[in-house]
């Protein structure tokens, strides 16, 4: 038995999740000594107007400091414990659940936020802190409720906030309960007939498709994974006829979907490799079939069997489903996508093992270093010969994904399929980059071989991946090289460079280049490189491709431009270079009006980015100063486009440049989305549209029209409302008046 002084002094006190120094002892390892004068001035206690405490008595900051130092302990006790699967896990939670229940009338508070937050943040450790609610209650059925209330609270809370993360994961941590009496199977049923019920029809002899469906079924199924084994020994029937629903929608949904391929990123995986409920419903039968045991992870609440039999199962009021969702802010998490071969018998191994990093992935996304640091800890729960660890063996390049589970490997595929799902990623694409990013720093040797291979093995697949993913691989590659001095073991790739121009894999490794130029610069580059490998970048830097050279131009058309250029040197403003075009221009006599606007407009146009051209700053300035004269050439709609290929033509060679211009262009309504559409898919364009800049200048445009009919839209419904508001108004200014005459009527 240990108790909160003895045991987690090692800890120390914690701050959320992460570590600190030791608040008792100096650097030296001294003691330190509690004196007034050594606090901070928000340390300070409360005082009344006399300098006394605020609400009477004397101040006491020993007494303070040990408070805060027990609730510091109580919480490091809260998250460490679990951490591994070792032989005195039983007797530690047991140990903790005593500490616990001793100090919880004192530090209430403290005890339950902690609970709540490692129940969010650190789902793998769920069977660990179901235990521990279990072992609360049965010593103290009151605490053990309030421990239950409060998590169903917050289930309640992610619900109507959308946050189905969350909501999966407390739906586990339910389903768990069962298995330690803390609530009844009954009650877990209920909760999921709450889930269940908008899934069927009116009359409930079918299922309804949709995207809150999906939702639904997918955190159904997941709980009854984990509640399969306490259902199946109290209520074997409602057990069955809830598995057989799940069934019957997962099979309307794949007839529903056939054909579908938005959110396929290979397409030449087979459709059940594709849908993750097709594959949770495998998983569940695959389970079933083994009586509803999990063996992946340990769960000690088996040791404590008769503990439990004796305890007090709490019931829940029921669920609320929100009901002012879009269908947008549902979500199913993809599966993870098979990019490294496993051996098939460890199916369920590998899905429950990866369940658990995706939720570790979603939950800390606000914290990439604490994520990286929690997902390599994963496996310490495992039961044994689960996996291999490629971190923890002597000879880790023994490891083999053919023959045995790699942890190692499935947190690398977790990463990219969350990174690569479609049609949009749940989180920011640099998140995905970030973790990535801190996972190899955590282990440099290992998961930077990990990597390389994973991203090998899909590379070799570039043709059958979704021209989205390539793009999104592209961008996660070079910004991760980019972090490690830009190595890569590039003689793998060498065959790219003898392949077609617009082959799949030259043009993902061609693009990957350009994007590390942008991070870097050519020439480093090129020394990184291999000598076949020098016809996937450029000969010379990225520059501009300005059109009117000395060399270039007839002398009519080299007095106007040096006229320009003159103007825009001397820091000449819009109207001045318009007065010089119309000037010029007006003694071309031998073309029609239509022409020498036309020519007009391309020379101001190249002039102001060739002013621009020096720096993103330099051209946002140049726009901004010249933007009336550009308004005014583009007073119609082929003068937009002409313009859009202008600038196109000005930054041939410098797609970084040709995109942001482009943008500030659409951005300052110089051209129109209208206008990029037609640039970008002219007929000159076939067979350039594996250039990844094209797909992204259209992204951002429709972004940006997007938000413009957001921003309308908001418009509009302001001014019905302020309509509305005078016209209720106007009618209370009517109606008053007959109201005080038919008062004052005798």
């Amino acid at each position: 038995m240990f108790s909160v002084y003895s045991v987690a002094g090692r800890l120390g006190p914690r701050r959320g999740f992460g570590g600190g120094a030791r608040g008792d002892v100096d650097e030296f390892g001294r003691e330190r000594r509690n004196r007034p004068h050594q606090r901070k001035p928000y340390d300070r206690p409360n005082r009344g107007p006399r300098g006394g405490m605020a609400g009477g008595g004397r101040a006491v900051p020993g007494l303070q400091d040990e408070a805060r130092d027990i609730e510091s302990r109580l919480s490091s006790l809260i998250i460490k414990v679990g951490d591994k699967n070792t032989p005195t896990l039983q007797n530690n939670l047991d140990a903790l659940s005593v500490v616990l229940e001793k100090d919880y009338t004192k530090h209430e508070k403290t005890v339950l936020k902690t609970f709540r937050e490692c129940v969010l943040e650190l789902p793998w450790k769920v069977t660990v802190y179901s235990t521990l609610a279990g072992l609360l209650n049965a010593k103290n059925s009151e605490t053990g409720e309030k421990v239950v209330s409060l998590m169903y609270q917050v289930l309640r809370r992610e619900l109507a906030e959308g946050k189905w993360g969350s909501v999966k994961v407390l739906m586990r941590f339910f389903a768990l309960l069962v298995n330690t009496n803390t609530i009844s199977a009954s009650t877990l049923l209920s909760m999921i007939d709450t889930f269940l019920k908008p899934v069927m029809a009116d009359d409930g002899s079918d299922v309804v498709v949709s995207a809150s469906a999906n939702c639904y079924v997918y955190i159904v199924a997941s709980t009854l994974l984990w509640a399969g084994h306490a259902l199946a020994e109290r209520a074997p029937q409602e057990l069955d006829r809830r598995t057989q629903l799940v069934k019957q929608y997962v099979d309307t949904l794949a007839e529903h979907n056939a054909g579908n391929t938005l959110s396929v990123v290979f397409h030449d995986a087979p459709a059940k490799g594709v849908d993750v409920l097709a594959s949770l419903l495998e998983t569940l039968g695959a389970v079933a079939g083994n009586g509803w045991k999990i063996d992946t992870i340990f769960s000690p609440y088996e040791m404590f069997a008769s503990e439990f039999s004796q305890a007090t199962a709490h019931e829940l009021p029921a669920l609320e489903l929100p009901t002012n969702l879009a269908p947008s802010a549902f979500h199913t998490p993809p599966e993870s996508l098979r990019l490294v071969p496993s051996p098939a018998d460890q199916a369920v191994h590998r899905f429950i093992l990866q369940d658990l990093i995706t939720d570790t992935v979603v939950q800390l996304e606000t914290n990439r270093k604490d994520c990286a640091k929690y997902l390599l800890q994963i496996h310490g729960l495992c039961n044994e010969d689960v996996c291999s660890v490629m971190t923890t063996a002597q000879h880790p390049d023994d490891a083999d994904p053919e023959t045995s589970l790699v942890f190692e490997y499935m947190l690398a595929e977790v990463v990219l399929s969350l990174h690569l799902q479609l049609p949009d990623s749940m989180f920011r694409e640099m998140y995905f980059t970030a973790l990535a990013i801190e996972l190899r720093k955590a282990e440099p040797q290992i998961l930077a071989t990990v990597f390389e291979t994973v991203v090998d093995n899909t590379v070799a697949r570039v043709g059958s991946l979704d021209v989205e993913c390539i793009n999104r691989l592209s961008n996660w590659l070079a910004v991760y090289i980019s972090n490690f001095n830009f190595q890569w073991d590039w003689a793998r790739w060498e065959s790219a460079a003898d392949e077609a121009e617009n082959s799949p894999k030259r043009c993902f490794v061609q693009e990957t280049l350009l994007k590390l130029i942008r991070l870097s610069y050519l020439y480093r580059i090129k020394s990184q490189l291999p000598e076949s490998c020098a016809p996937l970048v450029p000969e010379k830097t990225p520059s501009h491709n300005f059109k009117f050279t000395m060399q270039a131009m007839d002398e009519r058309t080299r007095d106007v431009s040096v006229a320009m250029g003159k103007c825009l040197k001397n820091k000449g403003t819009a109207d001045q270079a318009l007065e010089i075009l119309q000037e010029h221009y007006s003694q071309w006599t031998d073309v029609d009006d239509d022409t020498r606007q036309s020519l007009a407009r391309e020379m101001l146009v190249e002039h102001v980015l060739l002013l621009g051209s020096k720096t993103f700053s330099h051209m946002l300035n140049a726009i901004e100063k010249f933007l009336p004269a550009l308004h005014k050439f583009g007073d119609s709609p082929e003068a937009k486009i002409q313009i859009a290929k202008v600038v196109e033509d000005f930054w041939l060679n410098h797609s970084q440049f040709f995109v942001i211009t482009i943008d500030k262009m659409v951005t300052y309504r110089v051209i129109d989305p209208t206008a990029v559409l037609a640039m970008l898919f002219d007929p000159s364009h076939v067979g350039s549209w594996c250039r990844f800049h094209y797909w992204e200048i259209l992204h951002n445009t429709i972004g940006k029209l997007g938000l413009r009919v957001v921003q309308l839209r908001g418009r509009l419904e302001a001014a019905y409302a302020a309509a509305n508001t005078m016209m209720d108004e106007s009618d209370a200014n009517i109606q008053q008046p007959q109201e005080q005459e038919q008062q004052e009527k005798p």
